[in-house]
């Protein structure tokens, strides 16, 4: 909800410039701008609004749908954004989170964590198809948990939105930290590939854009095109060019105390989402994702279907009762653009070559090229009869 919230805000609050900017810092950084904190403040007084009141959610936020959240669930998501908001209580020391996760994942190998994290860049990801993330970049996160990194930005408070499985204590919360990816990264969203062969040009090895400046470039379109609801003509101004640069990144900081002053004062609740009449997202209960693959309710519903890697092993042939008869496209990721070792990705990818097969799926990815996928396209049609394939 966050995430959507700034790529349709109103551009009387936000310049595209400055979406690119907020959704980068909030997506991908474990330590978040002042003005980054700023706006989290602000807009999760409008989220525990939008999730509490049906009426003002329509007027402010009509892309969203929650009729299917039950009221515990509405709950526990107005805690969550209470705990986003800038009190003295709500403490959340994510650089001591990030270390003692990576003292416990690399154990002895923690005071040789440079090597160690080289490693993983050289030889896993780079090896696997991500070659455009650059070292000083990839360690730099590895460290600290702070993936984009610009020379006028110094990020220094914690990013509340990383926090997991928060309770209320009356006026104080408790969590499980902060949990999640820390080996490969946020760069692979947005930050592999774009439009313009020539930035992604390497010599030596050495890159001229990071993927952080890829990552840049692709958001700042798409936060573009939202806006002007016209195709973006990119502009070599719009995006850094730090890929051969050795930043002087300095020491992350934490706020310790969290900072209540708020750098610039918008008011959000004043100006409702950009519209948007042909999509609406609609958030489920945790138990109809649960019964999901049950497709009791969502039969023959969906036209496309995403699956990420880590999801793949939960997934059963009863899923395809809930593919639309005239042909849904399922796309399932891939373990490619992962630190995983080559026979790791080999297997997995193998296992869903197999499902699809037993599940009588057309693949759409070209398998005859030699090359590595980070998603598998398949096709679900009807048989020659018009009955549905059933799976077994």
């Amino acid at each position: 909800m966050l995430l959507v919230s700034v790529a349709f805000e109103n551009p009387t609050q936000l310049s595209v410039r400055g979406k690119t900017d907020l959704f980068m810092d909030l997506f991908g950084n474990t330590l978040i701008r002042p003005f980054s904190s700023a706006y989290l403040n602000s807009k999760a007084r409008v989220l525990t609004n939008i999730v509490t009141d049906p009426d003002y959610a329509e007027r402010s936020a009509p892309i969203f749908d929650l009729e299917a959240l039950k009221y515990k669930e509405r709950d526990q998501l107005e805690n969550v954004f209470r705990f986003w908001q800038n009190d003295q209580n709500h403490v959340f020391n994510i650089a001591r989170y990030w270390d003692d996760r990576l003292r416990a994942q690399l154990g002895e190998r923690y005071d040789h964590r440079d090597g160690a994290f080289d490693w993983d860049l050289q030889m896993r990801l780079r090896e696997n198809g991500a070659k455009q993330i650059c070292p000083q970049e990839y360690k730099h996160w590895r460290k600290t948990g702070v993936a984009f990194v610009f020379p006028e930005y110094e990020q220094t408070d914690p990013n509340k939105t990383f926090a997991v499985a928060l309770v209320r204590n009356g006026n104080t919360f408790h969590h499980r930290g902060s949990v999640g990816d820390n080996t490969t990264g946020p760069y692979i969203s947005f930050g592999q590939r774009c439009p313009e062969v020539r930035l992604m040009h390497s010599k030596h090895g050495v890159n001229d854009f990071r993927s952080t400046d890829i990552t840049e470039r692709n958001v700042h379109q798409i936060m573009y095109e939202l806006e002007a609801r016209e195709p973006y003509q990119f502009d070599p101004r719009d995006i850094h060019q730090f890929g051969a640069h050795q930043l002087d990144m300095g020491k992350a900081l934490n706020a310790q105390d969290t900072r209540v002053e708020q750098p610039r004062a918008v008011q959000y609740e004043a100006s409702p989402l950009l519209e948007c009449t042909n999509l609406k997202l609609h958030f489920l209960s945790v138990e109809d994702v649960l019964h999901l693959q049950e497709g009791s309710r969502f039969r023959n519903h969906f036209d496309a279907v995403f699956v990420a890697y880590t999801y793949f092993s939960f997934v059963k042939d009863a899923f395809a009762r809930t593919w639309k008869d005239e042909g849904c496209l399922l796309c399932l990721e891939t373990r490619q653009m992962t630190t995983s070792s080559k026979e790791e990705i080999a297997a997995h990818t193998e296992s869903i070559k197999t499902w699809a097969k037993r599940n009588s799926l057309q693949p759409v990815t070209n398998f005859a090229i030699n090359k590595p996928h980070s998603t598998l396209r398949y096709k679900h049609q009807q048989s020659a009869t018009g009955a549905v394939e059933e799976c077994i």
